[in-house]
């Protein structure tokens, strides 16, 4: 991997999940942003829309734009600003552990939840790259992205290996954490297009 300073590598990937969830491309991310990643997650995923699990998932999603909001719309025109976001999401869940507990890691497990098409706990390439494509991540990346975080090299993420991913991924400023992968890249300036991928 391309040396990154430490200093900037959580920001570089903040800006990344900032692409992800911007869906209309508008430069700012909104409630209708939020709930319409969750939907694409489903779709995305084959998950029918009033099943358990996409309805958990949207309850998540919902959960953490209220979270989102609270802790960095600073100018309450009830959207965030790229510039908001990267300061609000260190502040609200890099810097407060309990914060990231209640607004963040309810949404990493309803998305894994779903990925998990099976049920037994873990994701084969397969599912993980539904998931990518869904965030808008290219295949190259995503293929990587797998090959970085499958340590054991047993072919499966664990549910549980992935929602530290996640962790490492949106709270890290560690240059050698495995999460950094969890797109891909986190040098790639192309590891988030901003749509999704079919």
């Amino acid at each position: 991997m391309p040396v990154v300073e430490a200093k900037d590598l959580l920001d570089r990937k903040l800006d990344v999940c900032f692409t992800h969830g911007d869906v209309n491309g508008n430069g700012f991310l909104e409630a209708a942003d939020s709930l319409a990643l969750a939907a694409r997650v489903a779709t995305y995923l084959g998950e029918p829309m009033g099943s358990h699990k996409t309805q958990k998932l949207f309850q998540a999603f919902e959960n953490f734009w209220k979270h989102v909001t609270i802790k960095m719309d600073t100018d309450n025109d009830g959207k965030i600003s790229p510039e908001e976001w990267r300061k609000g999401l260190r502040k609200a869940f890099a810097e407060d552990p309990d914060g990231y507990k209640k607004g963040f890691h309810p949404v990493a497990e309803a998305i894994f939840s779903i990925c998990d098409r099976d049920d037994d706990g873990s994701l084969g390439q397969s599912e993980f790259a539904k998931f990518h494509a869904a965030f808008g991540c290219t295949s190259a990346n995503s293929q990587l992205a797998f090959e970085h975080l499958d340590a054991d090299g047993d072919g499966t993420l664990t549910v549980e290996e992935l929602l530290n991913a996640w962790h490492e991924y949106y709270t890290s400023n560690d240059p050698n954490a495995r999460g950094n992968w969890l797109y891909g890249d986190p040098s790639d300036k192309t590891v988030a297009v901003g749509k999704p991928t079919r």
